[in-house]
């Protein structure tokens, strides 16, 4: 490797990767110290820290509206086609009832906020990070809606699926960033100030939440299809949003940002899922930590490619 490929990766590794890494770290270190109430604190993250971040990027930003678009097709293709391989992959290893619906939930609900948002801020700057944030977002709706069918089939009317999506914080922040970009009415002065603090607070809270979540998971339960998942997710998405990409006309760091974030682990989210409606929680959240254990080999790997 010549001296400057290996200035690039130590670029990504100390600039890019150690903030989120020792974040990560410090949740992991105080929950295992300290014993705090996971629960209350990601529920501040997701009733206000994410909706203020998401309400303020969107009256702030310049999105491209082409490449946008395709970003999100981009993204629609790519859950269509991990979902349909993790559906036959559980039917080929004869995973049934929660566990199937969990391997496919762990498949396609990905870690594209509370990791995705800042790895792609720290790697791609603001543009990067309007992209990243545009791919969150449709991760968190429809991926959440399916991921909540998918949890309540057969337990509950389908319609359940809808209804829960469209009162989500995040989705409500969104339709509210929208209004107020396009008629001009939105919070002036110190209301506007708070609303950018509380989304500026965003980022560092995430992390502190994942490994505080980390700290509380034990991947030797259900080791089999957690090791399956981890290739799924963390080998087999990647190379799935490579051609994607490509296909859908993606370039530069619109490219980059849309590989790295259908390379994400498995969203913490989805271990809320699989609690909330007894979908093999123990799974999911083995799913969670070794993916993201993964991630700090692929990620950085993918990362050096792209850039």
């Amino acid at each position: 490797m010549s001296g400057e490929a290996l200035r690039s990766l130590g670029d990504i590794l100390f600039q890019v990767l150690a903030p989120i890494v020792i974040l990560v770290a410090a949740g992991f270190t105080l929950q295992r110290r300290l014993n705090l109430d996971v629960k209350s604190i990601n529920r501040v993250v997701y009733f206000v820290l994410s909706p203020s971040l998401v309400y303020s990027t969107i009256l702030t930003l310049t999105f491209d509206p082409l490449t946008t678009g395709r970003s999100v097709l981009f993204a629609s293709a790519h859950m269509l086609t991990m979902g349909v391989l993790a559906y036959l992959l559980a039917r080929r290893w004869r995973y049934e009832g929660g566990l199937a619906s969990a391997f496919i939930i762990a498949a396609i609900l990905m870690n594209n906020g509370n990791y995705g948002l800042p790895l792609n801020l720290f790697a791609f700057g603001e543009t990067g990070f309007g992209y990243a944030l545009a791919l969150f977002m449709f991760n968190a709706m429809v991926g959440g809606a399916v991921s909540i069918f998918l949890a309540i089939r057969g337990k509950s009317n389908r319609l359940v699926a809808l209804r829960r999506t469209l009162v989500q914080p995040i989705v409500i922040a969104m339709f509210l960033g929208l209004f107020s970009r396009f008629t001009h009415i939105a919070p002036t002065g110190s209301l506007m100030d708070m609303v950018d603090m509380a989304g500026q607070a965003a980022i560092p809270v995430f992390l502190l939440v994942l490994g505080m979540s980390l700290a509380q998971t034990d991947v030797r339960a259900n080791l089999s299809p957690v090791l399956r998942l981890t290739g799924v997710r963390m080998l087999v998405s990647p190379a799935v949003a490579l051609g994607l990409a490509a296909l859908v006309g993606l370039s530069g760091v619109a490219f980059s940002v849309a590989v790295m974030q259908a390379s994400m682990p498995s969203a913490v989210n989805a271990i809320v899922i699989t609690n909330e409606f007894d979908a093999a929680p123990d799974f999911t959240a083995g799913a969670v930590l070794m993916t993201t254990l993964t991630s700090l080999i692929t990620l950085p790997a993918l990362l050096f490619f792209l850039r």
